[in-house]
């Protein structure tokens, strides 16, 4: 990778991590307090309706902000029209998204509490769908910046407000209320910055947005697919299990979603610079892929081996093992499963750079058919031996994830892909395992198990560097990177799309 593309990667992957650490804080408090005050049962309820408003939002969102910021980073003259036509189809999308999971409620006649909280969040995709647009559009311009402080000010209006109706005995609908008044925030407050990149709005063009349809149909299938992928574990298990079992299983799900920030932080980043690069710079664009998918193993292989180890003490901390004991042993499989999902999201991204989106899609649909079969066999089988059917759900998803890894790989353009990520995979690797054997080993000492955590980590960073998995130039620009002064200037909002 050249210096440029390094740079803008690190200033926004910077950015990112500097906003999920302040969201992270935020949502950890909430974390500490809802499960507990609301119980498996309601906070299950909440978790279903939630679950299904990301299954109806997929179709207001449409093509996503990546498909938003792919057009953007390829044609930033014509950003202005892109954004009025992508938040006026959206609009129109919302009108019948809204009807359709109104009557889906109906249909599966689910009680009337949970009916109300479908129809709160049901509201809330309106401005979430726009929003999309204004994210896709600071992602095209590489100014995510912009968006942090949305994302932060949605986190912690929704954690002291939360916590806040919690501790003076509020029901679960009043936090639902509470969690959509701050998406809204985040809203208003991306639309306002988002004048210092579109500086005037043209008329809305219906033509020209219903043409944006056949353009995001790939898209959309692969975002329709993903959603149900991801989602459809939690609308099984509340047909086939007790809500006890939901609740278990949403609040594994919701720490192994947390989990995941590091490439959805990454992937944004990548994904506008890979999209300007593809037909250009095409040798260019695979060392950028290859070097991602070496950061991103790097990262993740410690982040895996530390869940799992510390799956119980996490469980306790934030949710209690009196009440979600079992939720320990579905986070110790997803965690298994987490440098997949790492994986994929990367190599995800790279197809839909290399316009591989309608291959990417049909990948979607068979993840779908494989994961709701393997639910339907899993979850009863795992609820009647084990009372636990998300144990079952939770090996379904891990599955999927690696047939979804073996068709990305398939896929992938020629060229794009290098042995030189093997040695370094095996590095990581076997750092991997000293850090697990570091931890085996500090596990028979009365070390807390923070401090363990910290012990490990550094010893894999050092295993890293005792193999030589970083070239020179990469030391010295991390060096250069991690700077004090450095990372104070990457925050700094200025005019200009180019802040």
């Amino acid at each position: 990778m050249n210096l440029e593309i390094v740079k803008s990667i690190a200033k926004n992957t910077t950015v990112q991590m500097g906003q999920q650490l302040i969201t992270w804080a935020s949502s950890f408090i909430l974390m500490l307090f809802l499960p507990r005050y609301l119980g498996p049962v309601n906070y299950g309820r909440i978790y279903l309706a939630m679950s299904i408003s990301a299954i109806f939002l997929m179709l207001v969102n449409f093509d996503g902000r990546l498909g938003i910021a792919k057009r953007i980073a390829r044609a930033r003259e014509d950003a202005q029209e892109t954004v009025v036509n992508a938040i006026g189809l959206r609009i129109i999308l919302w009108v019948g998204a809204f009807i359709a999971m109104i009557i889906f409620s109906f249909i599966v006649d689910y009680p009337a509490t949970v009916k109300v909280l479908i129809l709160i969040f049901g509201i809330e995709m309106l401005w979430q769908g726009v929003n999309t647009v204004l994210l896709g559009t600071f992602l095209g311009f590489e100014t995510v910046q912009y968006s942090s402080r949305g994302a932060v000010a949605e986190r912690v209006f929704i954690s002291v407000g939360g916590v806040t109706a919690v501790l003076l005995g509020a029901s679960y609908v009043i936090i639902a209320i509470i969690m959509i008044t701050g998406t809204l925030l985040n809203f208003l407050i991306c639309a306002r910055f988002t004048s210092r990149i579109i500086t005037h709005l043209p008329k809305f063009n219906l033509t020209a947005s219903l043409g944006l349809i056949k353009e995001g149909i790939p898209f959309l299938l692969w975002t329709v697919f993903g959603v149900i992928y991801y989602r459809v574990d939690t609308v099984m298990l509340s047909l086939l299990t007790p809500a006890v079992v939901l609740g278990w299983y949403g609040a594994s799900y919701k720490f192994f979603d947390v989990l995941v920030f590091l490439p959805s932080i990454y992937t944004l980043s990548i994904l506008p610079i890979l999209s300007r690069l593809w037909g250009k710079e095409d040798g260019m664009l695979a060392r950028t892929t290859q070097k991602s998918l070496e950061f991103i193993m790097i990262a993740g292989i410690p982040i895996s081996i530390g869940v799992f180890a510390f799956s119980e003490q996490i469980i306790k901390l934030f949710f209690g093992l009196e009440g979600y004991g079992p939720s320990v042993l579905n986070l110790q499989i997803f965690s298994i499963g987490l440098l997949l999902v790492y994986v994929d999201m990367v190599l995800g991204t790279a197809l839909f750079a290399c316009d591989k989106q309608r291959q990417w899609a049909t990948v979607a649909f068979f993840a779908v058919i494989i994961n709701v079969s393997l639910n339907y066999f899993m979850i009863p089988y795992f609820q009647t031996h084990s009372g636990n059917g998300g144990v079952g759900a939770s090996i379904a998803t891990i599955m999927t994830e690696l047939f979804v890894m073996v068709l990305a790989l398939a896929i992938m353009p020629k060229g794009i892909m290098d042995k030189e990520l093997v040695p370094v995979s095996l590095k990581a690797i076997i750092a991997g395992i000293v850090m697990a054997g570091s931890l085996w080993l500090l596990g028979k000492t009365p070390v807390h198990w923070i401090a363990q955590a910290m012990v490990s980590a550094i010893v894999y960073v050092l295993g890293l560097f005792s193999l030589k998995t970083f070239k020179p130039s990469e030391v010295a620009f991390m060096k250069s990177h991690l700077s004090f002064r450095n990372l104070k200037t990457v925050f700094v909002l200025n005019k200009g799309a180019n802040a």
